[in-house]
């Protein structure tokens, strides 16, 4: 159960993670892909000739138009889009990389080539064939295995050009009627690489991320599910332990009804000692209930508690006077190291209860003829209560499950010693619920000390 509890916070945590990381990704691969795109786009845009003065353009409005038999007409100096001048000179500009550029007409014949590439005539026929013969634009045509993009736009060749003046234009003196086209090509080869390249990190950055958050949140849903388990597991053995507890009883008084009922003629002076039996396992079986009851009102943290000032170390040697009596039948010494006037704020019943709770689980755990040793003592600003008996002690290995319910040391879990095992466990929860830290210490084979800790 907890296993799958655990997997679906894994794949639910591999979800959100594989989700955040695939929009990063793609958002750093779709920007720097539109931005290499861009930059090809503007070199293939660029038109040196207009910015020196080697490309005019047709102005949007002309003042006149002289004769149009000569297509005379006035060019707007400021515009910038495709006339090309016969008499131009290089238009390839170093800026734009590896480049170059091919007029042709509308038969597709090469009429002029610009280009800072030494390629045969062939292969320009043949990339210049190739651009008009898909007319989308911005296309890819692969020449002496690299990748070039091209654009092509259509263009007007002028053979004569003047400078009027008075309109501070520039007259167009004669143009060619035929239609032609200009084809620019720029080299996109390591620019189309670089992405690849990109892709293939950020692909690889992907997986190598997700599974190292695999393994790290696969961790995390572990510890995230081990308190459930270890929540479920003790509910498991609380539940089993209860039913030992109550089994014995119950099978006492069911066994005594038997009797009872198989002599049901003989008089009752006869028949005391089952009913005295039978009254035993019942208050035993009150004694658990109670404990547990006790114990279920120590968890609940809506308990009210009644916090007033009290002098501790008067109640602890009350406590211990309780106890006196039980301890000088097993020929147990107490000693007691209380510093006097220890004042604490806190619930005075609560805090009796837990001073009893220690002070019982020490008496009945010490061998006959040892010793209890109560302190009470002020350590920087804390004060500290501290009940130690002598004896075997507590296996290492079992420490952490002191203060589990029905925790006895005793994996028999046998009722030899009178308790339910419930003592410790409540004491615990009455320390928890008054901020009170409580903690055992424990030296194999010589003694068991329990600790509490009062912060002032």
């Amino acid at each position: 159960m907890f296993r799958k509890i655990r997997n679906k916070i894994l794949l639910l945590n591999m979800l959100m993670a594989s989700s955040v990381v695939i929009v990063v990704f793609a958002v750093i691969f779709i920007s720097t892909y539109t931005r290499v795109q861009n930059e090809n786009q503007m070199k293939l845009m660029f038109d040196s000739p207009v910015y020196r003065s080697s490309t005019i353009s047709i102005g949007h409005s002309l003042p006149e138009i002289y004769d149009a038999q000569d297509l005379f007409m006035f060019v707007d100096r400021d515009q910038l889009t495709s006339v090309v001048l016969g008499s131009a000179p290089r238009r390839i500009s170093p800026d734009a990389g590896m480049s170059f550029s091919i007029i042709v007409d509308s038969e597709t014949n090469v009429l002029e080539i610009d280009s800072i590439v030494d390629f045969p005539p062939e292969i320009f026929t043949h990339v210049a064939a190739s651009a008009m013969g898909d007319m989308s634009g911005m296309e890819i045509v692969n020449v002496e295995g690299r990748m070039w993009q091209f654009a092509v736009s259509p263009v007007t060749i002028i053979n004569g050009t003047t400078f009027d003046p008075e309109f501070e234009t520039t007259l167009v003196t004669s143009a060619l009627p035929n239609d032609y086209s200009y084809i620019r090509f720029v080299d996109i080869t390591d620019s189309h690489r670089m992405l690849q390249s990109l892709a293939l990190t950020l692909t690889a950055a992907t997986v190598i991320v997700l599974a190292v958050f695999f393994f790290i949140s696969r961790y995390f849903a572990g510890q995230a599910v081990k308190p459930m388990e270890e929540a479920w597991e003790k509910q498991r053995r609380f539940i089993a332990d209860a039913s030992h507890e109550l089994k014995t009883p119950l099978s006492v008084i069911n066994a005594n009804c038997g009797v009872l009922y198989a002599n049901k003629d003989e008089p009752l002076d006869g028949q005391i000692k089952w009913v005295d039996s039978i009254s035993r396992a019942t208050g035993r079986m009150t004694g658990l209930v109670g404990s547990l009851l006790s114990l279920a009102s120590m968890e609940d943290t809506r308990l009210p508690l009644q916090r007033s000032p009290f002098d501790l170390s008067g109640e602890i040697m009350a406590a211990i006077g309780e106890m006196e009596a039980v301890a000088l039948e097993k020929g147990l010494n107490i000693n007691k190291m209380i510093e006097p006037d220890m004042a604490i704020e806190s619930d005075r019943e609560q805090i009796r209860n837990i001073l009893s709770s220690l002070l019982d689980n020490a008496v009945k755990y010490t061998p006959d003829g040892g010793e209890v040793t109560v302190s009470l003592r002020r350590e920087k600003r804390n004060i500290v209560c501290a009940v130690r008996n002598s004896g075997a002690g507590i296996p290492a290995e079992e420490l952490p499950f002191v203060f589990d319910r029905f925790y006895r040391g005793d994996p028999a879990r046998s009722s030899g010693n009178g308790g339910y095992g419930l003592g410790l466990a409540i004491a615990k929860a009455i320390a928890d619920q008054l901020g009170v830290k409580l903690s055992v210490e424990c030296k194999e084979g010589e003694y068991t000390e329990f600790k509490l800790v009062f912060s002032c």
